[in-house]
């Protein structure tokens, strides 16, 4: 099948052609007609379904992404696809479709990043099972088929992440989790108990969470106990234990994800025996590295260890028989070494250790048992949801906390398409997901349907677990099913318990956007029940109306009244619902009110018509009765009786609201005939007969709106009733009628509709109406026939017929006959000379043509059909009796059809007459029928009122009783104006079904949180047991867990903020206050502790927190005052072993509570309190851990515990400081001995970097401890910091105890290094580079790697080149080589025999040649391919910015990110000691231009994290940059100059970034860097090798430098790096002339010298101020330097005045002034306008005499002798040189006799210098100026003595010979070197002499000169005659 064509449509313009040819492709495929074999060669397919989403037009997005994803399953089409670019457009694609196509792009990428199949279908399934980000397939191991069946066609696509890597246990660590997981399993409680407070407090400390997922059993035990009995007893107890080990898991495990997500720590490393334990081989390397091209199993780093005990601990208590055998020399500081028996070791040796007995384990068995994160996350659900649906609120909240924290788990390991995955287990998962969910919707049910006479403690745990539940049911659907999805997979018990939620009024008060989530889920599942909702909501608004409404209209004062109106119209459409009957009133009352005024608002008035129209018609009987009653009693006050007697103008205009025909329509259509007939006939009634009540204008308003309604009110025309009389009078002509307001043909249509009425009496008091009309006097002569006697009695029955007719048109026949032929029947018709016959006969035919075609047409008004209607009617008026039927049949069919003309017709009242004449002349009265007939049926007016409003369907909402409650909880709101007066107020003057029961009181005030907590503080204190306090803690956590569950959701009233404004701190504190006295008193303490822990906790996870905390400043006073009790109760003990007085289950909580306050402090105050209480918690810290040192040796939950609270105490800086008793120093003393003791006990004793768990939580946690305390002993040591290193050493008293043990030093600290654990490797170093900060610290690092192969060096370039370690970790090491780089290191071998450091050192083994210091350092750099590395990491990290899409490659992207800026850092540590080294880096062209090239990162689309990581590398980079700039620019600026120059333009982005960036570093360095390269610029100025571009100049001027004030510290570093670019650019120069750099600069002068006029008596700011004037200086000298265009703008903004008004305080500060002359000079160089700018006048104003110019006063200062400041002198002159070039400035200096001074000049002696030789140069630079211009010669020759000056001069001077030439040059000066021929011939002499001695540079100008003088031979002549 040929399909190019078809493909080729794909890409075509029309949309249309698009859409069919790819439904044809996909459908095809469908079909199987073609298969995708035949289309993955089509490469123009790919480019078109790309190109598919650039037109304007995309539909069948969906379709075109899927076709991708099925293309992109075959290998050649994803190569494919990636070949045509595939990958970045979808990845550019994505953030702009919907979230639903982005799961389908993501797919699309999944597949094209995958690699070729190349390992076997099995292994390729496997993979499937167990993803996870961080495996790379080579390290997954193989899957037989027997082991367990797969569906190998199936790939699960639900999982975010899935396995962690796997770690190998010892057969020690397999003891230890068999041990536990058997005592789990006991019979015995008090066993069970205790293994799970072991679990939490000590295995779960050591082990890494993910172990309990590879080995589950103890998880699978831990949830067995969740399904033990809910009863009384000791059951519930291990629900409680069971859910705190298993909510420390999930907190583990989210820490661990963190970890393996967080860049810094990625690493490609794995857990083998080989890399992880201390016995692994390792190649010896002294001084060398191997290549990178070596495997990575070979590129295993040394691994140093610590030779320790290798017996293997048998579980993890503390209680084992061998740590109680060794608890005797624990308390000695450092547990003694045990070596081995064969021979002693070094203490840092790292000879082969025995191999620990790993044991045989079937792993992969193992790995196919172990349990996903989605599966354990699966699992802690399906055990702990059903707990919730419980009785007691401790389980309650256990249960919530824990699936709080299970929650976030789910998100990050299942994805969304878990609803679509089709594998085992993607359905399993969903399965499981959709049971949760059934089984979460019974769960609400049960809390929300509980009995009314339930105790009110029990009610009020039912809300609060409606509450949880309800809150945690949305969250979990919020994290793994789309709102899209809900309608398919949300069970229906799900959806009708959010049914109920979403009505839940007040916990949507609380929390609107659960609700609004819950309400999105509702529309999905059920539209029936969202209509209900929905109507709901729109009657609560109603509501809420109503009362807001009477609200308003009671309040005083001015009001809104169309905003009223609004609230009455909503109002009243919550009548059915709120029946509130007595805003109708107030609504009838506003109406009136409102038509009240003689000119009131249009549209006020429109708007009140509305309402009551509303009312009026409204289909509920109460309320229309209420309006037809309120309506009549104002009609009754405003033109009843009693208003005769009042005589009050404007009485009446209460009834002006009524005077409308809309409103009366309303009361005679449709008020008379319902049941409020009554009131309605007495409102016509009192304005029918109110004439003499109304004024005039109110009774013609009546009348005039009263004929419209006319023909309504006549159907109730009658003689016996009041109303009908009124009615039937109001057309009568005759004496009796009141009025002629009505005109005659209204009177004579309404005489003539009564004539249609059944009642007799009428239709004869209707002839005597119409009589007048037809016997008119006007129309007396065409009168007839003659009304008699007996005509008058027969019209009564003039319309009484027998059968009724039928007047309609039959529109079904059309006329053959055309237009043509009717509009000549017209003309004979009209014709007055045809015969009558021949018209008779036209115009019947005519009537029958209309019946047909033509009436259609006369129903659309054509032109000859609107002639033919005016002749008919003249025809009637005329008709003779022969034609008078056709006729008026035509006019019938005529005014039928068309009603614009029968209404037209109808006001003709001469027609109306003729046509009633013509009736009676033909009626015939002995055809009257014996019963009335009416003649035929018309239409009427509306069946139903137009006005009438639909009532919402109401009867559902108020029988539902969800729906029901919701209404009277937002009635009861909204008449209370809130829950909190609604629950004070008891008040009920509204409809009794709206009133709340007493358990929906009960309900909102557990929900309504200011009164629910003010309740619990209420119970706390009044308490009178445990209990009590107990459950109201219990219910204050439980809110406080609520307001965290419901994040990101914010509440209404957050439950921290709600505590803060009660007083609950009093109620709390007294337990705090009391030590416990029993047992139950230990857990009343830890529930108040626990509770202290979850209000301060969120003081860190909020946003914003308040930093004067009153909340913080009371618990640190407490907590301070109650530590410093305990130290002073210690201090007065005798025992070294006394136990903590707080116990044990209250020091936990309490250390965290600790901690969380710690961290909270802002304020001054808080900070104040802090420091006292750091201190006196870390003695008793201290004192704890000394405590731990029990007779049963380490109590390890104790130790935990400590350890942990030491980790956050010590992380905050200075907490060493303020305690008392014990100086800073000697405190962290105290700890470090104690921190080493445990290392030694834990680490070093136990075999180093042994492969067992076992204590690695406790060495962890001192490892960081002692991070912390090596910082604090640094910063309090200050003076003394070499000096703490030997502190630090390990096995000091060991030692002397056991001679042959040598002291190990810091060799305790190498092993740690290379850890099984990350952030034990990474602290280590951390530490490791803390010590090497000092000299001492490097020392005793090198000392200790003596007998470690490579050594110290070694070590640390094997880490730090190790591709596979994690940034982090790398950068630590670069920062240990960086310290040691900073140690005086020998340049050769001779320094190295003097120095006391002799690192490092190098030993090539087989040439026997030893380097030490800088050639070894050389040495190593090259051995191990240091550049060659970087190099590559750098190219790798720019390329990985564009190419990386997945978390992996990401992480990598990052982590060589972050290894470039460690290498940046101690490269630059490199270039500083040693320069020489720059020249000798063959790869630095290479590598210069890949570091500027990882300068142009893009970092848009960037997350947070990555882009600060980029910005902190950028930092690095542009330091080493600047350095290598600075410190050989020959070598390393061409290659910067050429990458910059390469990509300019990307790069001048870089320093915008860096300019908006958070870090000041940044900016700073980026500053510096570009300070560097410009300088150097300025160099090969012209060239614009680099800055072809203003861009950058823009990013400085614009930005940086304009926008920062002067006391910003970045202020002088831009301007700098401004003034190199402007010097260097005449691009940047052209760009800020432009800007308006210059203008604003010299404006900054005008302002300036303003303040500094007003500040004169104020010298400090004064001064501040210059600092700013010398900065603006200097930036327009960059800006003016040889740049015509920029010193034109100069001129034109007055640059000159400006410095001229500056100029006496510039005189008092000489930096300044030298800017200020240094501006000058450039500004004048080669600029005439410049130069003749200076010597204008001073404008008037200024300071100065009135004629002096800036000139002046630079003569001024040169003219002064300044001997200590020949510097402004020296300038002061090369300006004046400038200016000889403008002839204005030298006529100045003649008229100041300037010049006079040059004799005055101290001539130096021969030889001599100084200040006297840099005048007189300076004197003859400027003479040599003066004399090229022939206006100033004769003012120089006239200066006595300056000929025989210049002459003796000018052999040493080259100035002053210059100067002679000129003057000897110009005829006009020969009497002058005539009179001087003596010292001239002398100066001739000298310099022949001269030139004959030696040659020297000024030789053409001494032939110039004799030339000169020869030349004229008077003056020749004269010479000749002076030398005899």
């Amino acid at each position: 099948m040929e399909l190019s064509p078809l493909i080729k449509k794909i890409g075509h313009s029309l949309v249309e052609i698009r859409v069919r040819a790819l439904k044809s492709i996909v459908c095809k495929l469908d079909h199987s007609l073609i298969s995708v074999s035949d289309i993955v060669q089509e490469k123009m397919l790919f480019v078109y379904l790309l190109e598919w989403f650039n037109f304007p037009e995309v539909p069948m997005q969906e379709e075109a992404l899927e076709l991708l994803t099925t293309l992109s399953k075959h290998p050649s089409a994803a190569q494919m696809l990636r070949d045509v670019g595939a990958v970045d457009f979808l990845t550019q694609l994505a953030p702009n479709v919907e979230p639903r196509l982005r799961a389908v792009i993501s797919g699309t990428l999944d597949q094209l990043f995958q690699l070729p199949d190349l390992l076997p279908i099995i292994l390729k399934a496997c993979m499937d099972i167990m993803q996870c980000a961080w495996l790379n397939p080579e390290f997954l191991p193989s899957i037989f088929p027997q082991r367990r069946s797969i569906i190998l066609h199936e790939t699960v696509r639900c999982l975010k992440f899935s396995v962690f890597p796997w770690l190998t246990l010892t057969n020690t660590d397999r003891h230890i989790l068999s041990s536990n997981e058997s005592s789990l399993r006991s019979n015995n409680p008090n066993m069970v108990r205790t293994t799970c407070d072991l679990l939490c407090d000590v295995i779960m400390q050591d082990f890494p969470p993910e172990i309990f997922l590879q080995r589950p059993s103890i998880v699978k035990s831990l949830l067995s106990l969740l399904r033990v009995g809910s009863g009384k007893g000791e059951p519930r107890f291990l629900h409680s234990q069971a859910l705190s080990c298993l909510r420390q898991l999930c907190a583990g495990l989210r820490r661990r994800l963190r970890f393996h997500q967080d860049p810094s720590f990625y690493s490609t490393k794995h857990d083998p025996v080989s890399q992880n334990s201390s016995f692994s081989c390792s190649q010896e390397v002294r001084g060398t590295q191997r290549s990178q091209a070596s495997s990575p199993g070979v590129e295993c780093s040394p691994r140093p260890s610590v030779v320790g005990r290798t017996g293997q601990r048998a579980r993890g208590d503390g209680q084992d028989g061998d740590a109680a055998s060794n608890s005797g020399s624990s308390h000695r500081g450092g547990a003694a070494l045990q070596a081995p028996v064969q021979t002693p070791q070094s203490p840092a040796d790292s000879a082969h250790v025995e191999l620990p007995d790993l044991g045989v384990e079937d792993v992969l068995e193992l790995q196919l048992q172990q349990l996903t994160l989605a599966q354990f996350t699966v699992a802690i659900m399906e055990h702990a949801i059903p707990l919730l649906k419980t009785e007691g609120s401790h389980v309650f909240h256990r249960v919530l906390e824990l699936l709080c924290d299970a929650i976030p788990l789910l998100g990050d390991s299942v994805c969304e398409l878990v609803w679509d995955d089709r594998s085992l287990v993607g359905m399993e998962l969903k399965e499981k997901l959709q049971a949760f969910m059934e089984l979460l919707g019974d769960i609400l049910s049960y809390h929300q349907s509980h009995r009314a006479d339930t105790p009110h403690s029990s009610q009020i745990h039912h809300r609060m677990a409606y509450m949880g539940t309800a809150i945690f049911t949305i969250k979990l659907l919020q994290t793994i099913l789309p709102t899209e999805k809900a309608g398919d997979n949300l069970p229906e018990s799900t959806a009708t318990a959010i049914f109920h939620l979403c009505l839940d009024t007040s916990l949507g008060s609380l929390l609107p956007s659960v609700q609004e989530n819950a309400v999105a889920y509702l529309e999905q599942v059920n539209s029936d029940h969202h209509d209900l909702y929905r109507g709901v909501t729109r009657a609560a608004l109603w509501m809420e109306s109503t009362c807001n409404f009477l609200k308003e209209a009671e309040a005083e004062g001015e009001k809104n009244w169309l905003e009223l109106l609004e609230l009455a119209d909503l109002a009243i459409d919550g009548l059915p619902f709120h029946q509130h009957l007595p805003i109708v009133k107030e609504c009838v009352h506003i109406c009136s009110y409102l038509w009240k005024f003689d000119q009131p608002s249009p549209l006020l008035q429109t708007e009140s018509q509305k309402l009551l129209l509303k009312l009026l018609s409204h289909p509920l009987l109460p309320v229309k009765t209420e309006t037809y009653t309120c309506a009549l009693n104002l009609v009754k006050d405003s033109v009843g009786i009693q208003n005769v007697s009042r005589q009050e103008q404007g009485s009446c205009d209460g009834v002006n609201f009524l005077l409308h025909y809309r409103v009366l329509y309303e009361i005679s259509a449709f008020g008379l005939q319902d049941s409020v007939n009554v009131a309605a006939k007495d409102i016509l009634l009192f304005l029918l007969k109110g004439r003499l009540m109304m004024t005039a204008s109110a009774w013609d308003r009546f009348n005039e709106a009263l004929y419209p309604v006319m023909p309504i009110l006549q159907g109730y025309v009658g003689t016996e009733e009041s109303l009908g009389n009124c009615v039937l009078l109001i057309s009568d002509t005759s004496d009796v009628a009141r009025d002629d307001v009505f005109p005659s043909t209204a009177k004579l249509k309404a005489a003539l509709r009564l004539l249609f009425t059944k009642q007799p009496a009428v239709r004869i008091a209707a002839v005597q109406q119409v009589t007048p009309h037809l016997t008119n006097a006007d129309e007396v002569k065409t009168v007839r026939p003659d009304l008699d006697q007996a005509v008058m009695s027969t019209l009564p029955n003039l319309y009484c017929l027998r059968n009724p007719l039928d007047i309609s048109l039959d529109t079904n026949s059309k006329s053959v006959l055309k237009v043509e032929s009717v509009e000549k029947l017209f003309c004979i018709l009209s014709s007055d000379t045809v015969d009558i016959s021949l018209r008779r006969s036209a115009a019947e035919q005519l009537s029958v043509v209309l019946q047909g075609e033509l009436a259609a047409k006369a129903k659309r008004g054509e032109p000859k059909i609107n002639l033919f209607e005016l002749e008919t009617q003249s025809l009637v008026t005329r008709a003779e009796r022969c034609s008078e039927q056709p006729c008026v049949c035509i006019l019938r069919k005529l005014v039928y059809a068309d009603p614009s003309l029968r209404h037209s017709l109808a006001q003709r009242n001469l027609l109306l007459l003729t046509l009633l004449r013509a009736i009676i002349t033909t009626f015939d009265s002995s055809n009257f029928p014996p019963r009335y007939n009416i003649p035929f049926q018309a239409a009427s007016h509306h069946a139903v009122s137009p006005y009438r409003c639909v009532l919402p369907p109401s009867s559902g909402l108020l029988t539902l009783a969800p729906a029901r409650q919701a209404l009277q909880v937002a009635w009861n709101t909204a008449w209370h104006s809130g829950i909190d007066n609604l629950l004070e107020e008891t008040r009920t003057q509204f409809h009794p079904d709206l009133k709340l029961s007493e358990a929906q009181i009960l309900s909102l005030q557990a929900t309504h949180l200011p009164a629910a907590l003010q309740d619990c503080i209420q119970a706390i204190v009044t308490a009178a047991a445990h209990s009590s306090v107990t459950s109201a803690l219990s219910r204050l956590s439980l809110y406080l867990l609520i307001d965290r569950l419901s994040l990101p959701h914010i509440p209404t009233h957050s439950c921290r903020g709600t505590l803060h404004s009660l007083s609950w701190q009093a109620a709390v504190s007294r337990f705090l206050q009391v030590r416990p006295a029993c047992v139950e008193d230990e857990r009343l303490l830890v529930g108040v502790i626990g509770f202290l822990n979850a209000y301060f906790r969120q003081i860190n996870t909020e946003s914003a927190s308040d930093p004067d905390d009153k909340d913080l400043r009371w618990i640190l006073e407490l907590l301070l005052n109650q530590v410093r009790s305990e130290n002073e109760c210690q201090t007065q003990k005798s025992s070294s072993f006394f136990w903590p007085l707080v116990p044990p289950a209250v020091w936990f909580p309490l250390i965290y509570l600790f901690s969380h306050s710690l961290r909270s402090c802002l304020s001054r105050l808080c900070l104040a309190l802090a420091g006292p209480f750091k201190s006196q918690l870390a003695v008793c810290l201290l004192r704890s851990l000394r405590v731990s040192d029990a007779p049963c040796f380490y109590g390890l939950p104790s130790l935990e515990r400590t350890l942990q609270g030491m980790v956050s105490l010590t992380a905050q800086p200075g907490w060493s400081s303020h305690c008392p008793d014990l100086e800073p120093p000697s405190l962290c003393s105290k700890y470090l001995s104690g921190l080493l003791e445990v290392i030694s006990s834990f680490y070093v004793e136990w075999g180093g970097n042994s492969m067992s768990f076992m204590g690695k939580g406790v060495t962890k946690n001192a490892v960081i401890c002692l991070l912390h305390l090596s910082h604090e002993m640094l910063a309090e040591n200050k003076d003394q910091a070499s000096n703490f290193i030997s502190q630090w050493s390990l096995g000091g008293e060991a030692a002397v105890e056991e001679p042959s043990n040598c002291q190990l030093g810091l060799a305790w600290l190498i092993p740690l290094w290379v850890d099984r654990d990350q952030e034990v490797k990474f602290a280590s170093l951390a530490l490791g580079a803390a010590l090497s900060s000092v000299p001492s610290g490097c020392r005793a690092l090198c000392a200790s790697c003596q007998n470690i192969s490579g050594g110290l060096w070694g070590t640390l370039l094997n880490i730090l080149l190790d591709q596979q370690e994690s940034s982090m970790v790398r950068r630590e090491a670069a920062f240990i080589l960086q310290n040691l780089l900073v140690m005086p290191m020998p340049a050769n071998a001779e320094e190295a025999k003097d120095s006391d450091w002799q690192h490092p050192c190098v030993h090539d083994e087989v040439s026997g040649v030893s380097l030490v210091g800088l050639p070894a350092l050389q040495a190593l750099l090259y051995h191990c391919q240091y550049f060659q590395h970087v190099a590559l990491s750098a190219s790798a990290c720019y390329r990985g910015r564009y190419t990386f899409h997945l978390q992996p490659a990401s992480s990598g992207f990052v982590t060589l990110l972050q290894f470039l800026s460690s290498f940046s850092k101690l490269l630059q540590s490199c270039v500083t000691v040693s320069q020489e080294l720059i020249p000798e880096l063959d790869v630095l062209k290479q590598l210069l231009t890949t570091l500027v090239a990882v300068l142009m990162l893009d970092t848009r689309g960037l997350d947070a994290g990555t882009r600060n990581t980029v910005c902190l590398c950028w930092a690095d980079v542009f330091m080493l940059l600047a350095t290598l700039v600075r410190r050989d620019s020959s070598a390393a600026y061409p290659s910067v100059s050429a990458a910059l120059g390469k990509r300019w333009r990307t790069f001048a982005g870089t320093p915008i970034r860096c300019s908006v960036c958070t870090d000041p570093l940044l900016h700073t360095v980026a500053l510096h860097f570009l300070s560097a390269i410009f300088t150097e610029e300025t160099k090969s100025r012209g060239d614009e090798a680099v800055t072809s571009n203003s861009m950058c100049a823009a990013a400085l001027s614009d930005i940086s430098f304009e926008k920062r004030s002067h006391q910003d510290p970045l202020k002088k570093l831009t301007a700098r790096a401004l003034l190199t670019l402007l010097a260097c650019s005449p691009t940047a120069q052209n760009h800020a002339a432009k800007a308006g750099l210059i203008d604003s600069c010299v404006e900054q002068m005008k302002q300036t010298h303003s303040h500094l006029h007003l500040e004169s008596v104020r010298p400090s700011k004064a001064s501040h101020r210059k600092k700013g004037i010398k900065l603006t200086v200097e930036i327009l000298r960059s800006a003016l330097y040889r740049s015509d265009e920029c010193k034109v703008v100069a001129s034109d903004a007055r640059l000159t005045q400006a410095l001229y008004a500056l100029w006496p305080w510039f005189l008092l500060d000489d930096p300044t002034m030298e800017a200020v002359l240094e501006l000058l000079c450039v500004y004048t160089a080669n600029c005439t306008t410049a130069c003749n700018a200076l010597c204008g006048s001073v404008p008037p104003g200024s300071k100065g005499t009135s004629g002096s110019s800036l000139m002046h006063a630079v003569v001024k200062l040169a003219s002064g002798v300044a001997p200590d400041n020949g510097t402004v002198q020296k300038l002061a002159f090369s300006l004046l040189t400038n200016l000889a070039m403008s002839r204005d400035c030298r006529g100045l200096l003649q008229k100041n006799n300037f010049l006079q001074a040059f004799m005055s000049v101290p001539i130096p002696k021969a030889g001599g210098g100084g200040c006297a030789g840099s005048l007189l140069g300076q004197w003859l630079k400027l003479l040599v100026s003066l004399s090229f211009a022939e206006d100033i010669q004769q003012s120089i020759l006239r200066v006595t003595g300056v000929l025989e000056l210049l002459a003796d001069l000018a052999p040493q001077r080259r100035h002053a010979l210059l100067t002679l030439h000129n003057l000897c040059f110009w005829p006009a000066n020969k009497p002058h070197v005539i009179s001087s021929a003596s010292h001239v011939w002398g100066a001739l002499q000298s310099l022949k002499i001269e030139g004959r001695r030696k040659t020297f540079s000024n030789f053409a100008l001494n032939k110039s000169f004799f030339s000169c003088l020869e030349f004229d031979v008077e003056i020749n002549t004269v010479l000749v005659c002076a030398s005899n």
